[in-house]
């Protein structure tokens, strides 16, 4: 599970974008069992937590830094490079509107797994990987344990001009210089000292995360948090382009559509409907959505002829499904035109009221979700532009220590009078 997240100038974010999903110690948790699981370490994690802001406010670049850092994971043709989008963030270009060499990016993952953690640090720039490292620890602030540590060591670069083999080089920078790393190892588990004594003898490739070859290897500690960011970190968004997933197949989305468990999930949406007929080909078009009245007639429709938050809530219910019942990191961008707060309030019902270790991450500009009906306020977070600088910010609702759960009103009347920020244009 996520346990947390921090990182700085990516996209719209110059300074540190900072996530916690470590449910509160004080005794307002018990107000609220089923919205945290309690892990083998005795550390408790949240289940769901949504983000708010005004248009263009950078809740989608939050998204994107997760899809982004999938990416370096999942797949091969991508080298682990900053994100070239630095539109607003300090440093991002030069005089010629070219990525600036010296742009930095840090990323910090902390990843709760049963009775331990682990700590990823990567920290790229325009030519690859500065540096990379892997902590394994028992508890949140006790002392870790260092898996490896790889350190760039610009000190010692060479021009690929001097080298007899420049022409067959595939370490070279895009500057044509060589990238030279200090690696350093010690809790490894799973793998002899001696493979990685060879392995760290040779000449690294830059071109794949360390993290990646040392779990094909079979490291245990890299071994599951690359199968964190392969398998159990999915990525759900609306576009112009229609609805994407990323993390599973077209063969396993095929399973869960047949799953009753999914089609009780989508009942959520209009419990008049007693049956999904699945089209295999085009299932969010074609599929027939069966409803029975009480008086017994039946309708039948196909999915993409019903209203546009049925069709819509029935790709969306498939993130839910994951959450729920295949333990799922899931950050799901915009979901508004599927889930209105009424839906809203159901479908984290049906997440809170299930024991399972999935989590459920959303956007959203609906502000009507922000209620302590519904939330603690570790759950709240809010993401909002500078509109001189246009860098976004994000920061909790527990950032507010004046914001008490006996307060009058909704969260959403405070959020709308402004005196939460981050109102600009909502």
């Amino acid at each position: 599970m996520l346990y947390s997240s921090t990182f700085s100038n990516f996209a719209s974010f110059s300074s540190d974008a900072i996530f916690y999903l470590a449910a509160p110690k004080n005794r307002v948790r018990n107000r609220y069992p089923g919205n945290f699981v309690q892990l083998e370490s005795g550390e408790r994690v949240l289940k769901d937590a949504v983000l708010v802001g005004e248009n263009a406010g950078g809740k989608s670049n939050f998204v994107k830094a997760f899809k982004f850092l999938r990416s370096l994971f999942a797949r091969n043709d991508v080298a682990p490079r900053s994100y070239d989008n630095l539109v607003f963030s300090l440093g991002s270009a030069d005089n010629d509107g070219g990525a600036d060499q010296s742009t930095l990016q840090p990323f910090e993952v902390e990843l709760a797994i049963g009775d331990h953690f682990l700590r990823y640090t990567l920290r790229l720039d325009a030519q690859g990987v500065v540096l990379e490292k892997l902590e394994r620890f028992d508890r949140p602030n006790g002392k870790s344990d260092l898996v490896f540590a790889l350190q760039r060591r610009d000190d010692e670069r060479r021009f690929c001009g001097e080298c007899a083999d420049a022409d067959q080089c595939e370490e070279s920078a895009s500057d044509g210089y060589c990238q030279s790393y200090r690696m350093a190892y010690d809790k490894t588990l799973g793998v002899t000292r001696e493979l990685l004594e060879s392995l760290f003898t040779s000449e690294i490739d830059a071109s794949r995360l360390m993290v990646v070859t040392l779990s094909t290897l079979g490291e245990q500690s890299c071994r599951e948090l690359v199968s964190w960011f392969t398998t159990d970190l999915v990525i759900a968004s609306r576009s112009s382009g229609g609805f994407s997933i990323e993390g599973i197949s077209g063969d396993d989305l095929e399973r869960i559509l047949n799953d009753g468990r999914y089609f009780e999930i989508l009942r959520l949406a209009d419990s008049s409907i007693s049956e999904v007929k699945i089209d295999r080909d085009r299932p969010f078009r074609d599929s027939v959505l069966v409803r029975t009245l009480p008086s017994g007639r039946v309708f039948e429709r196909a999915i993409g002829d019903d209203s546009t938050g049925v069709n819509h809530f029935a790709q969306w219910a498939v993130a839910v499904y994951l959450v729920v019942y295949r333990n799922k990191t899931v950050f799901a961008d915009e979901i508004d035109s599927a889930i209105n707060p009424v839906l809203s309030e159901r479908v984290l019902a049906f997440i809170n009221g299930n024991e399972h270790r999935g989590q459920f991450i959303f956007t959203t500009h609906n502000v009507l979700n922000l209620t302590f009906r519904t939330f603690m306020k570790e759950q709240i977070y809010f993401v909002t532009k500078d509109v001189e600088i246009l860098a976004s910010s994000m920061y909790s609702l527990a950032d507010f220590s004046d914001v008490r759960y006996d307060v009058k009103g909704e969260i959403y009347d405070l959020y709308m009078r402004g005196l939460l920020g981050g109102t600009q244009d909502v």
